[in-house]
Protein backbone atom coordinates (compact mmCIF):
# COMPACT_ATOMS: atom_id res chain seq x y z
CA UNK A 1 0.00 0.00 0.00
CA UNK A 2 1.48 3.22 -0.96
CA UNK A 3 1.23 6.19 1.48
CA UNK A 4 2.53 9.92 1.10
CA UNK A 5 4.50 11.11 4.59
CA UNK A 6 5.83 14.17 5.66
CA UNK A 7 8.27 14.37 7.93
CA UNK A 8 8.35 17.18 10.38
CA UNK A 9 12.15 17.76 11.58
CA UNK A 10 12.08 19.10 15.24
CA UNK A 11 15.60 19.78 15.79
CA UNK A 12 16.79 23.11 15.14
CA UNK A 13 20.00 21.50 12.92
CA UNK A 14 19.92 19.97 9.87
CA UNK A 15 22.68 17.51 10.38
CA UNK A 16 22.50 15.95 13.65
CA UNK A 17 20.54 12.74 15.30
CA UNK A 18 16.98 13.76 14.64
CA UNK A 19 17.57 14.44 11.14
CA UNK A 20 19.36 11.28 10.69
CA UNK A 21 15.90 9.59 11.89
CA UNK A 22 14.03 11.15 9.64
CA UNK A 23 16.68 10.67 6.42
CA UNK A 24 16.52 6.74 7.39
CA UNK A 25 12.32 7.08 7.76
CA UNK A 26 12.54 8.76 4.17
CA UNK A 27 14.36 6.13 2.94
CA UNK A 28 12.31 3.58 4.05
CA UNK A 29 9.64 4.81 2.80
CA UNK A 30 10.55 5.18 -0.37
CA UNK A 31 11.78 1.46 -0.44
CA UNK A 32 8.02 0.85 0.21
CA UNK A 33 7.04 2.45 -2.83
CA UNK A 34 5.48 4.90 -0.86
CA UNK A 35 6.23 8.53 -0.73
CA UNK A 36 7.70 11.36 1.42
CA UNK A 37 8.91 14.51 2.31
CA UNK A 38 11.11 15.78 4.78
CA UNK A 39 10.21 19.85 6.29
CA UNK A 40 12.29 22.05 9.10
CA UNK A 41 9.95 23.19 11.62
CA UNK A 42 12.74 26.13 12.27
CA UNK A 43 12.13 27.30 8.70
CA UNK A 44 8.82 28.22 9.65
CA UNK A 45 9.74 29.56 13.25
CA UNK A 46 12.45 32.03 11.42
CA UNK A 47 10.30 33.15 8.99
CA UNK A 48 12.25 31.63 5.99
CA UNK A 49 9.14 29.61 5.01
CA UNK A 50 5.63 30.95 4.54
CA UNK A 51 3.27 28.96 6.47
CA UNK A 52 1.27 28.52 4.48
CA UNK A 53 3.33 27.29 1.93
CA UNK A 54 2.51 23.97 4.14
CA UNK A 55 -1.39 23.57 2.77
CA UNK A 56 -0.65 22.02 -0.42
CA UNK A 57 1.90 19.79 1.31
CA UNK A 58 -0.85 18.85 4.28
CA UNK A 59 -3.46 17.92 1.57
CA UNK A 60 -1.43 15.47 -0.39
CA UNK A 61 0.03 13.66 2.60
CA UNK A 62 -1.58 11.03 4.40
CA UNK A 63 0.47 10.64 7.36
CA UNK A 64 2.48 12.91 9.37
CA UNK A 65 5.32 12.60 11.57
CA UNK A 66 7.38 14.80 13.79
CA UNK A 67 10.92 13.76 14.53
CA UNK A 68 12.01 15.63 17.71
CA UNK A 69 14.73 16.03 20.49
CA UNK A 70 13.79 16.53 24.19
CA UNK A 71 14.55 20.18 24.92
CA UNK A 72 13.67 20.48 29.05
CA UNK A 73 11.67 17.46 29.48
CA UNK A 74 9.23 18.76 26.67
CA UNK A 75 8.91 19.65 22.89
CA UNK A 76 11.50 22.49 21.82
CA UNK A 77 9.44 25.82 22.06
CA UNK A 78 9.55 26.34 18.17
CA UNK A 79 7.67 23.37 17.86
CA UNK A 80 4.79 23.73 20.19
CA UNK A 81 4.71 27.67 18.37
CA UNK A 82 4.55 25.08 15.19
CA UNK A 83 2.07 22.89 16.38
CA UNK A 84 -0.36 25.93 17.75
CA UNK A 85 -0.21 27.54 14.22
CA UNK A 86 -1.19 24.33 12.30
CA UNK A 87 -4.41 23.80 15.02
CA UNK A 88 -5.71 27.85 14.18
CA UNK A 89 -4.69 28.06 10.49
CA UNK A 90 -4.69 24.68 9.07
CA UNK A 91 -7.42 22.15 11.26
CA UNK A 92 -9.25 21.13 8.06
CA UNK A 93 -6.33 20.25 6.38
CA UNK A 94 -4.93 17.72 9.37
CA UNK A 95 -8.67 16.34 10.09
CA UNK A 96 -7.95 12.32 9.70
CA UNK A 97 -4.64 12.53 8.97
CA UNK A 98 -2.74 9.83 10.70
CA UNK A 99 0.07 11.23 13.00
CA UNK A 100 2.92 9.58 14.81
CA UNK A 101 5.81 11.57 16.66
CA UNK A 102 9.27 10.08 17.21
CA UNK A 103 11.25 11.59 20.65
CA UNK A 104 15.19 11.38 20.90
CA UNK A 105 16.93 12.33 24.33
CA UNK A 106 20.56 12.71 24.95
CA UNK A 107 19.71 10.61 28.03
CA UNK A 108 19.84 6.62 27.47
CA UNK A 109 16.57 6.49 29.67
CA UNK A 110 13.78 6.40 27.31
CA UNK A 111 10.98 7.29 29.81
CA UNK A 112 12.20 10.61 29.78
CA UNK A 113 10.60 11.00 26.41
CA UNK A 114 7.09 10.22 27.64
CA UNK A 115 6.27 14.34 28.58
CA UNK A 116 6.78 15.08 24.45
CA UNK A 117 5.00 12.20 22.71
CA UNK A 118 2.02 13.09 25.31
CA UNK A 119 2.16 16.35 23.82
CA UNK A 120 2.06 14.95 20.18
CA UNK A 121 -0.61 12.49 21.18
CA UNK A 122 -3.02 15.60 22.56
CA UNK A 123 -1.72 17.90 19.63
CA UNK A 124 -3.39 15.11 17.40
CA UNK A 125 -6.61 14.85 19.28
CA UNK A 126 -7.24 18.18 19.34
CA UNK A 127 -6.89 18.62 15.73
CA UNK A 128 -8.88 15.45 14.91
CA UNK A 129 -5.87 13.59 13.67
CA UNK A 130 -5.50 9.43 14.22
CA UNK A 131 -3.16 8.83 16.63
CA UNK A 132 -0.88 6.06 15.32
CA UNK A 133 1.92 5.94 18.35
CA UNK A 134 5.21 7.17 19.34
CA UNK A 135 8.65 5.68 19.74
CA UNK A 136 11.35 7.00 22.32
CA UNK A 137 15.33 6.87 22.04
CA UNK A 138 17.54 7.43 24.64
CA UNK A 139 20.79 8.52 23.98
CA UNK A 140 21.10 10.34 20.89
CA UNK A 141 23.52 12.43 21.56
CA UNK A 142 26.01 9.63 21.50
CA UNK A 143 24.52 9.03 17.70
CA UNK A 144 25.72 12.94 16.72
CA UNK A 145 24.20 12.47 13.35
CA UNK A 146 25.67 9.39 12.20
CA UNK A 147 24.07 8.00 9.43
CA UNK A 148 22.64 4.67 10.91
CA UNK A 149 23.33 2.82 8.29
CA UNK A 150 27.23 3.16 9.60
CA UNK A 151 26.44 2.37 13.28
CA UNK A 152 26.62 -1.61 12.51
CA UNK A 153 24.49 -3.60 14.81
CA UNK A 154 23.20 -0.67 16.43
CA UNK A 155 22.39 1.14 13.55
CA UNK A 156 20.48 -2.15 12.17
CA UNK A 157 18.46 -2.30 15.44
CA UNK A 158 17.23 1.33 14.98
CA UNK A 159 16.28 0.89 11.22
CA UNK A 160 14.48 -2.40 11.56
CA UNK A 161 12.50 -0.65 14.79
CA UNK A 162 11.74 2.37 11.62
CA UNK A 163 10.70 -0.26 9.45
CA UNK A 164 8.44 -2.43 10.90
CA UNK A 165 6.85 0.79 12.69
CA UNK A 166 6.38 1.81 8.84
CA UNK A 167 5.05 -1.22 7.74
CA UNK A 168 2.49 -0.62 10.05
CA UNK A 169 1.71 2.94 9.93
CA UNK A 170 0.75 2.49 6.30
CA UNK A 171 -1.71 -0.51 6.60
CA UNK A 172 -3.61 2.42 8.95
CA UNK A 173 -1.84 0.42 12.27
CA UNK A 174 -0.43 1.64 15.26
CA UNK A 175 3.15 1.49 15.89
CA UNK A 176 4.22 -1.61 17.47
CA UNK A 177 5.63 -2.47 20.56
CA UNK A 178 8.51 -4.65 18.91
CA UNK A 179 9.45 -1.45 17.48
CA UNK A 180 10.22 0.53 20.90
CA UNK A 181 11.95 -2.51 22.62
CA UNK A 182 14.39 -2.58 19.29
CA UNK A 183 15.48 0.65 20.86
CA UNK A 184 15.39 0.32 24.35
CA UNK A 185 18.47 -0.87 25.86
CA UNK A 186 19.26 -1.35 29.79
CA UNK A 187 21.89 0.63 31.23
CA UNK A 188 24.29 -1.58 33.83
CA UNK A 189 23.40 0.12 37.13
CA UNK A 190 27.19 0.58 37.76
CA UNK A 191 27.67 3.30 34.72
CA UNK A 192 24.41 4.97 35.48
CA UNK A 193 26.31 7.69 37.73
CA UNK A 194 29.60 8.81 35.71
CA UNK A 195 27.03 8.19 32.43
CA UNK A 196 24.78 11.10 34.01
CA UNK A 197 28.12 13.49 34.91
CA UNK A 198 29.10 13.74 31.71
CA UNK A 199 25.71 14.08 30.10
CA UNK A 200 25.31 16.98 32.65
CA UNK A 201 28.59 18.43 31.75
CA UNK A 202 27.43 18.11 28.01
CA UNK A 203 24.19 19.93 28.60
CA UNK A 204 25.22 22.53 30.61
CA UNK A 205 28.53 23.03 28.57
CA UNK A 206 25.99 23.26 24.93
CA UNK A 207 23.90 25.76 26.91
CA UNK A 208 26.40 28.09 27.91
CA UNK A 209 27.42 28.07 24.23
CA UNK A 210 23.94 29.12 23.41
CA UNK A 211 23.82 31.77 26.06
CA UNK A 212 21.49 29.71 28.41
CA UNK A 213 22.24 29.66 31.74
CA UNK A 214 21.29 26.19 33.62
CA UNK A 215 21.21 25.62 36.72
CA UNK A 216 21.56 22.60 38.93
CA UNK A 217 22.25 19.28 37.28
CA UNK A 218 19.89 18.22 34.39
CA UNK A 219 19.47 14.86 35.10
CA UNK A 220 20.94 14.16 38.34
CA UNK A 221 19.84 15.39 41.80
Amino acid sequence: MKKQILILNGSPRKNKTTYSFARTIKALAEDMDSGAEIIHIIDYFDGKKSLGDLRDILISSEIVGLISPLYVDSLPSYVIWFFEALSKEMESELEGKDFFAIGQCAFPDVTMNEPLLESCRLFADTVKMHWLGGLSYGGGVMLDGAALESLGKKGEKIILAFKMALENMVEGKKIPLRSQELLTFKIPTILYRPMTIVLNHTVKRDAKKKGIDIEGKVYLE
